[in-house]
């Protein structure tokens, strides 16, 4: 597993957390984070999107929050 797939076509399909993430609706169909990471962020009561850096035009997540 990858902290992030920003420079992949797309997600490894065996990334379980990343899709049960998606599937739960914490991240779009589109994320490019990783399910670990994604995970964590969760598990610390945050949304995954607001710190991440990945490219908005490809993922279609929320905007970044400073």
């Amino acid at each position: 597993m990858k902290i992030h797939y920003f420079n992949e076509a797309c997600p490894d399909t065996d990334d379980v957390q990343l899709g049960m993430a998606k599937h739960q609706g914490y991240v779009p169909q589109t994320c490019l984070l990783g399910g670990a990471t994604v995970m964590d962020e969760i598990n610390k009561g945050r949304n995954p999107c607001d710190g991440c850096e990945g490219p908005r035009s490809r993922c279609k997540g929320s905007p970044k929050k400073q």
